[in-house]
């Protein structure tokens, strides 16, 4: 059965101030691209006058971005998103907020930097090794819901998000080798009501 390596909770870490400049590295999980990016709009809203939020986030080896939000290319992003490569962290997500303290740091610098605070993060957080998931997304009526929810407990999946409006709608993680057997029993139990969708 396949594992991931995933971080527990939240973690953030601050580097000593490098030429006046502080650099601070808040780590935690995003189970897909989009949970990721609101992440860091987070920590945007959280932190406004920060000059920069540069980021790396890998979901699986496949699914990995990195940016460095206006940083000279190449400086900030990549430099995370190898130390999470390297630590074969999935579903995670580090953000390095800076604050420019007046003097330039240079390319190298900035490389360093950014991978240091970056290292922090990865030293200090508490890693789970869990079965890997797949996300889904489902929408039901209101009098499916408990029987839904029973059904993916069964499975072992995990609701991470959930909303009402005319209707129920569900995200999930779901183990990988379990998705199809759940797909398949929520079909049967709406008669093909039930709307599921990847992602």
């Amino acid at each position: 059965m396949p594992l991931l390596r995933r971080p527990a909770s939240r973690v953030r870490v601050a580097l000593d101030p490098i030429k006046g400049s502080r650099f601070l590295a808040t780590l935690d999980r995003a189970l897909d691209a989009e949970q990721a990016m609101a992440l860091i709009q987070e920590l945007r809203e959280e932190m406004p006058d920060a000059t920069h939020h540069c980021f790396a986030w890998r979901i699986d080896p496949e699914q990995r971005r990195s940016s460095d939000d206006g940083e000279p290319n190449g400086t900030a992003g990549l430099p995370i998103l190898r130390r999470l490569d390297s630590a074969e962290a999935e579903q995670t997500v580090v953000i390095v907020t800076r604050y420019y303290g007046g003097t330039k740091l240079g390319c190298g610098g900035l490389v360093r930097a950014y991978g240091e605070a970056a290292a922090l993060a990865l030293e200090q957080v508490q890693w789970v090794e869990e079965a890997a998931t797949l996300p889904l997304t489902l929408r039901c009526t209101y009098s499916l819901e408990g029987p839904v929810r029973g059904l993916i407990t069964r499975f072992a999946g995990e609701v991470t998000d959930a909303q009402w409006d005319h209707a129920v709608q569900l995200r999930l993680a779901v183990p990988v080798e379990a998705v199809s057997g759940l797909k398949e029993e929520l079909q049967e139990l709406g008669a093909g009501s039930i709307e599921i969708t990847d992602g």
